[in-house]
């Protein structure tokens, strides 16, 4: 399941940032010392979560869990499949890489396009839906 900062705990301190191997956790550019997730580029091997001093950092349940439940690739049907995990993405439709067993690398929602009885990345439809509106309490 992808991360997201708490913005009440966060110290801005980027040990989380270092510790991410895909580069998912950045910045925010509208204030410096926040820092923010890419769901899309997270992996779920929550390095982050190991080296942050004050557990700035939370699960984000608007998202699926990569390899687990709800990823088609944790099936009997997949098995041995592998995942780009976002990294690198498709260029046509921003949809992640799957390989099959000795096979080439191919864009599951380009393919799910294509052929019929194709599952696609949960992440992948999430990040197509419109973002829910922020409620201001």
């Amino acid at each position: 399941m992808a991360l997201c900062v708490d913005g009440a705990e966060c110290l801005g301190c980027g040990a989380c940032e270092s510790a991410c191997p895909t580069g998912a956790i950045f910045q925010n550019a509208d204030f410096v010392v926040m820092y923010t997730v890419d769901p899309m580029l997270c992996n779920d091997c929550n390095r982050c979560l190991a080296v942050c001093p004050v557990d700035g950092l939370l699960l984000d349940d608007n998202w699926a869990v990569c390899h687990g439940r709800g990823c088609p690739l944790s099936s009997k049907r997949y098995a041995g499949w592998e995942c780009s995990e976002g990294l690198p993405s498709c260029d046509k439709c921003g949809g992640m890489f799957w390989r099959a067993p000795e096979g080439e690398w191919v864009c599951s929602a380009c393919r799910s396009n294509e052929e019929t009885r194709t599952a696609t990345c949960p992440k992948v439809r999430r990040a197509a839906r419109p973002p829910k509106a922020l409620v201001v309490s």
